[in-house]
């Protein structure tokens, strides 16, 4: 049995467009479609095709993949998972790419960025028994980025060989990267903070740091939840936030350093040989500089803000 498994917040003009095409592709036994507390529920999908099931997480107030993928894959009953981003658009042939006991499937952002597509990373095809082996996605990786690559690079330590999905068989709805961190945490407003969020570096470097300190594996006990209420194919249900694995507030203070280091090398050009010799304070004083800069030249005297 085939499950294919996506995930969305505040997306759903992404799956609407992308289901339709879902359906279609052979071999599916059922596609279960994980809510994390988006905040139009699109329970009416369930009528495009019987079997469509819905899984909602309420009560969540920021999108955290790996929770989300977890939970979907965990409400499967096929043996063999397609993971598919919610603004993926694979072909026939990809949807019958077979993993067994010994190798699984995974898209490349090495080969994908060439065509467009580095998020062809994030999509990928397993046995349940494997995501089982290796405890499922790391629900320590709180930000966008690399929960991915931890959870294939763990496959892969395990015994699995990683193959590429072909990069022509994976196409995308258009997106903008503010879209993709849009949900993971939130922060208006012309500051540090807010410049910081909208950077994928710093999401990125963040997870990085974190899985490298603490390392995900079967010896964490994934999130659990209560069930609110269960229907034929909604299933409604709440994570509980009280026993979320904590994460020290030092190791939230080195990785976000190592994080503003990386956002600071990008935007402001930092050679490697200067950003050696820099703290997180300097690190900072040159965004803080960056974004003075971009305020001033979004205001024109006289003008509207944002005039040329």
């Amino acid at each position: 049995m085939i499950s294919l498994v996506t995930t969305c917040m505040n997306r759903e003009s992404h799956l609407r467009r992308s289901l339709p095409h879902w359906i279609t592709l052979p071999g599916i036994d059922e596609i279960v479609l994980v809510d994390w507390s988006t905040r139009e529920p699109f329970t009416d999908l369930l009528a495009l095709d019987p079997r469509i099931r819905i899984v909602r997480a309420e009560g969540e107030p920021r999108w955290i993949q790996p929770y989300a993928n977890n939970l979907g894959i965990a409400h499967a009953r096929g043996d063999i998972i397609i993971k598919c981003d919610a603004d993926c658009l694979p072909t026939a042939d990809a949807s019958k790419l077979m993993p067994a006991n010994g190798h699984f499937y995974a898209g490349d952002w090495r080969s994908g960025e060439k065509l467009g597509k580095a998020c062809v990373n994030g999509q990928c095809i397993f046995t349940k028994a494997q995501w089982e082996q290796v405890n499922g996605y790391s629900e320590l990786l709180r930000r966008y980025s690399r929960d991915d690559v931890d959870f294939y690079d763990r496959l892969v330590a395990v015994g699995h060989a990683r193959h590429e999905i072909p990069v022509d068989l994976l196409n995308f709805l258009d997106h903008s990267n503010e879209d993709r961190v849009a949900n993971v945490k939130p922060a208006a407003g012309d500051n540090i903070d807010a410049l910081l969020n909208r950077e994928l570096p710093y999401h990125e470097t963040i997870n990085i740091v974190v899985a490298a300190y603490m390392p995900w594996g079967p010896w964490f006990v994934r999130a659990p939840y209560t069930v609110v209420s269960s229907e034929d194919r909604l299933t409604v249900v709440r994570r509980d936030l009280t026993r979320e694995i904590p994460i020290s507030p030092a190791l939230h203070q080195t990785a976000r350093s190592h994080a503003i280091r990386a956002v600071a090398a990008q935007l402001c050009k930092i050679p490697a040989a200067t950003l050696a010799r820099m703290d997180e304070a300097a690190c900072l004083a040159q965004l803080r500089k960056k974004l003075t800069h971009q305020v001033s030249n979004s205001f024109v005297p006289g003008g509207s803000p944002g005039a040329t």
